[in-house]
């Protein structure tokens, strides 16, 4: 016989091994024996039934009790919960944003394509309209950059 045998023979006849057929009692009576693991499996299974049988003998009035324990302790307020240390974020819960949503969606949109736009855009020159390439030329002006301001007079 083996170990599975057993364990199955010890969930169909119980743990009792008078009550078992006799054929079968004499093989798990010899695995007993031999198989320390066999012998846990059926104290385990005896401790199992003793705990169905003690539970399905006590009163009524215990499971009753304990009940009313459970419920007694669901009734009472809960503990004062710790705050956040910033209040801003419990603020913001009360905000009903429902309506104004699509509207600051398609914002948050407009905002991201310009930026983008910025950033990869072409450039555009401002005296021909078109796209302006960046031309290197010979000759530059450095009298430009050393005139003064024209509104405040100011040097560089």
């Amino acid at each position: 016989m083996t170990r599975a045998e057993f364990q199955d023979l010890v969930d169909i006849h119980g743990t009792d091994l008078a009550a078992w057929p006799q054929q079968v009692r004499a093989a798990a009576e010899r695995h007993l024996s031999g198989d320390p693991a066999a012998r846990a499996h059926l104290a385990a299974a005896c401790r199992m039934d003793d705990l169905v049988v003690r539970s399905l003998r006590a009163s009524p009035g215990s499971a009753d009790a304990a009940t009313g324990r459970v419920l007694s302790a669901l009734a009472r307020d809960l503990p004062r919960q710790r705050r956040f240390a910033l209040a801003w974020p419990a603020a913001l819960l009360d905000v009903d944003l429902a309506p104004s949503r699509l509207r600051l969606a398609a914002l948050a949109a407009v905002a991201g394509l310009g930026i983008l736009l910025g950033l990869l855009g072409p450039d555009v020159g401002p005296g021909d309209g078109g796209f302006a390439l960046a031309s290197a030329t010979g000759e530059t002006n450095l009298a430009a950059m050393f005139e003064p301001e024209p509104l405040t007079g100011a040097r560089p």
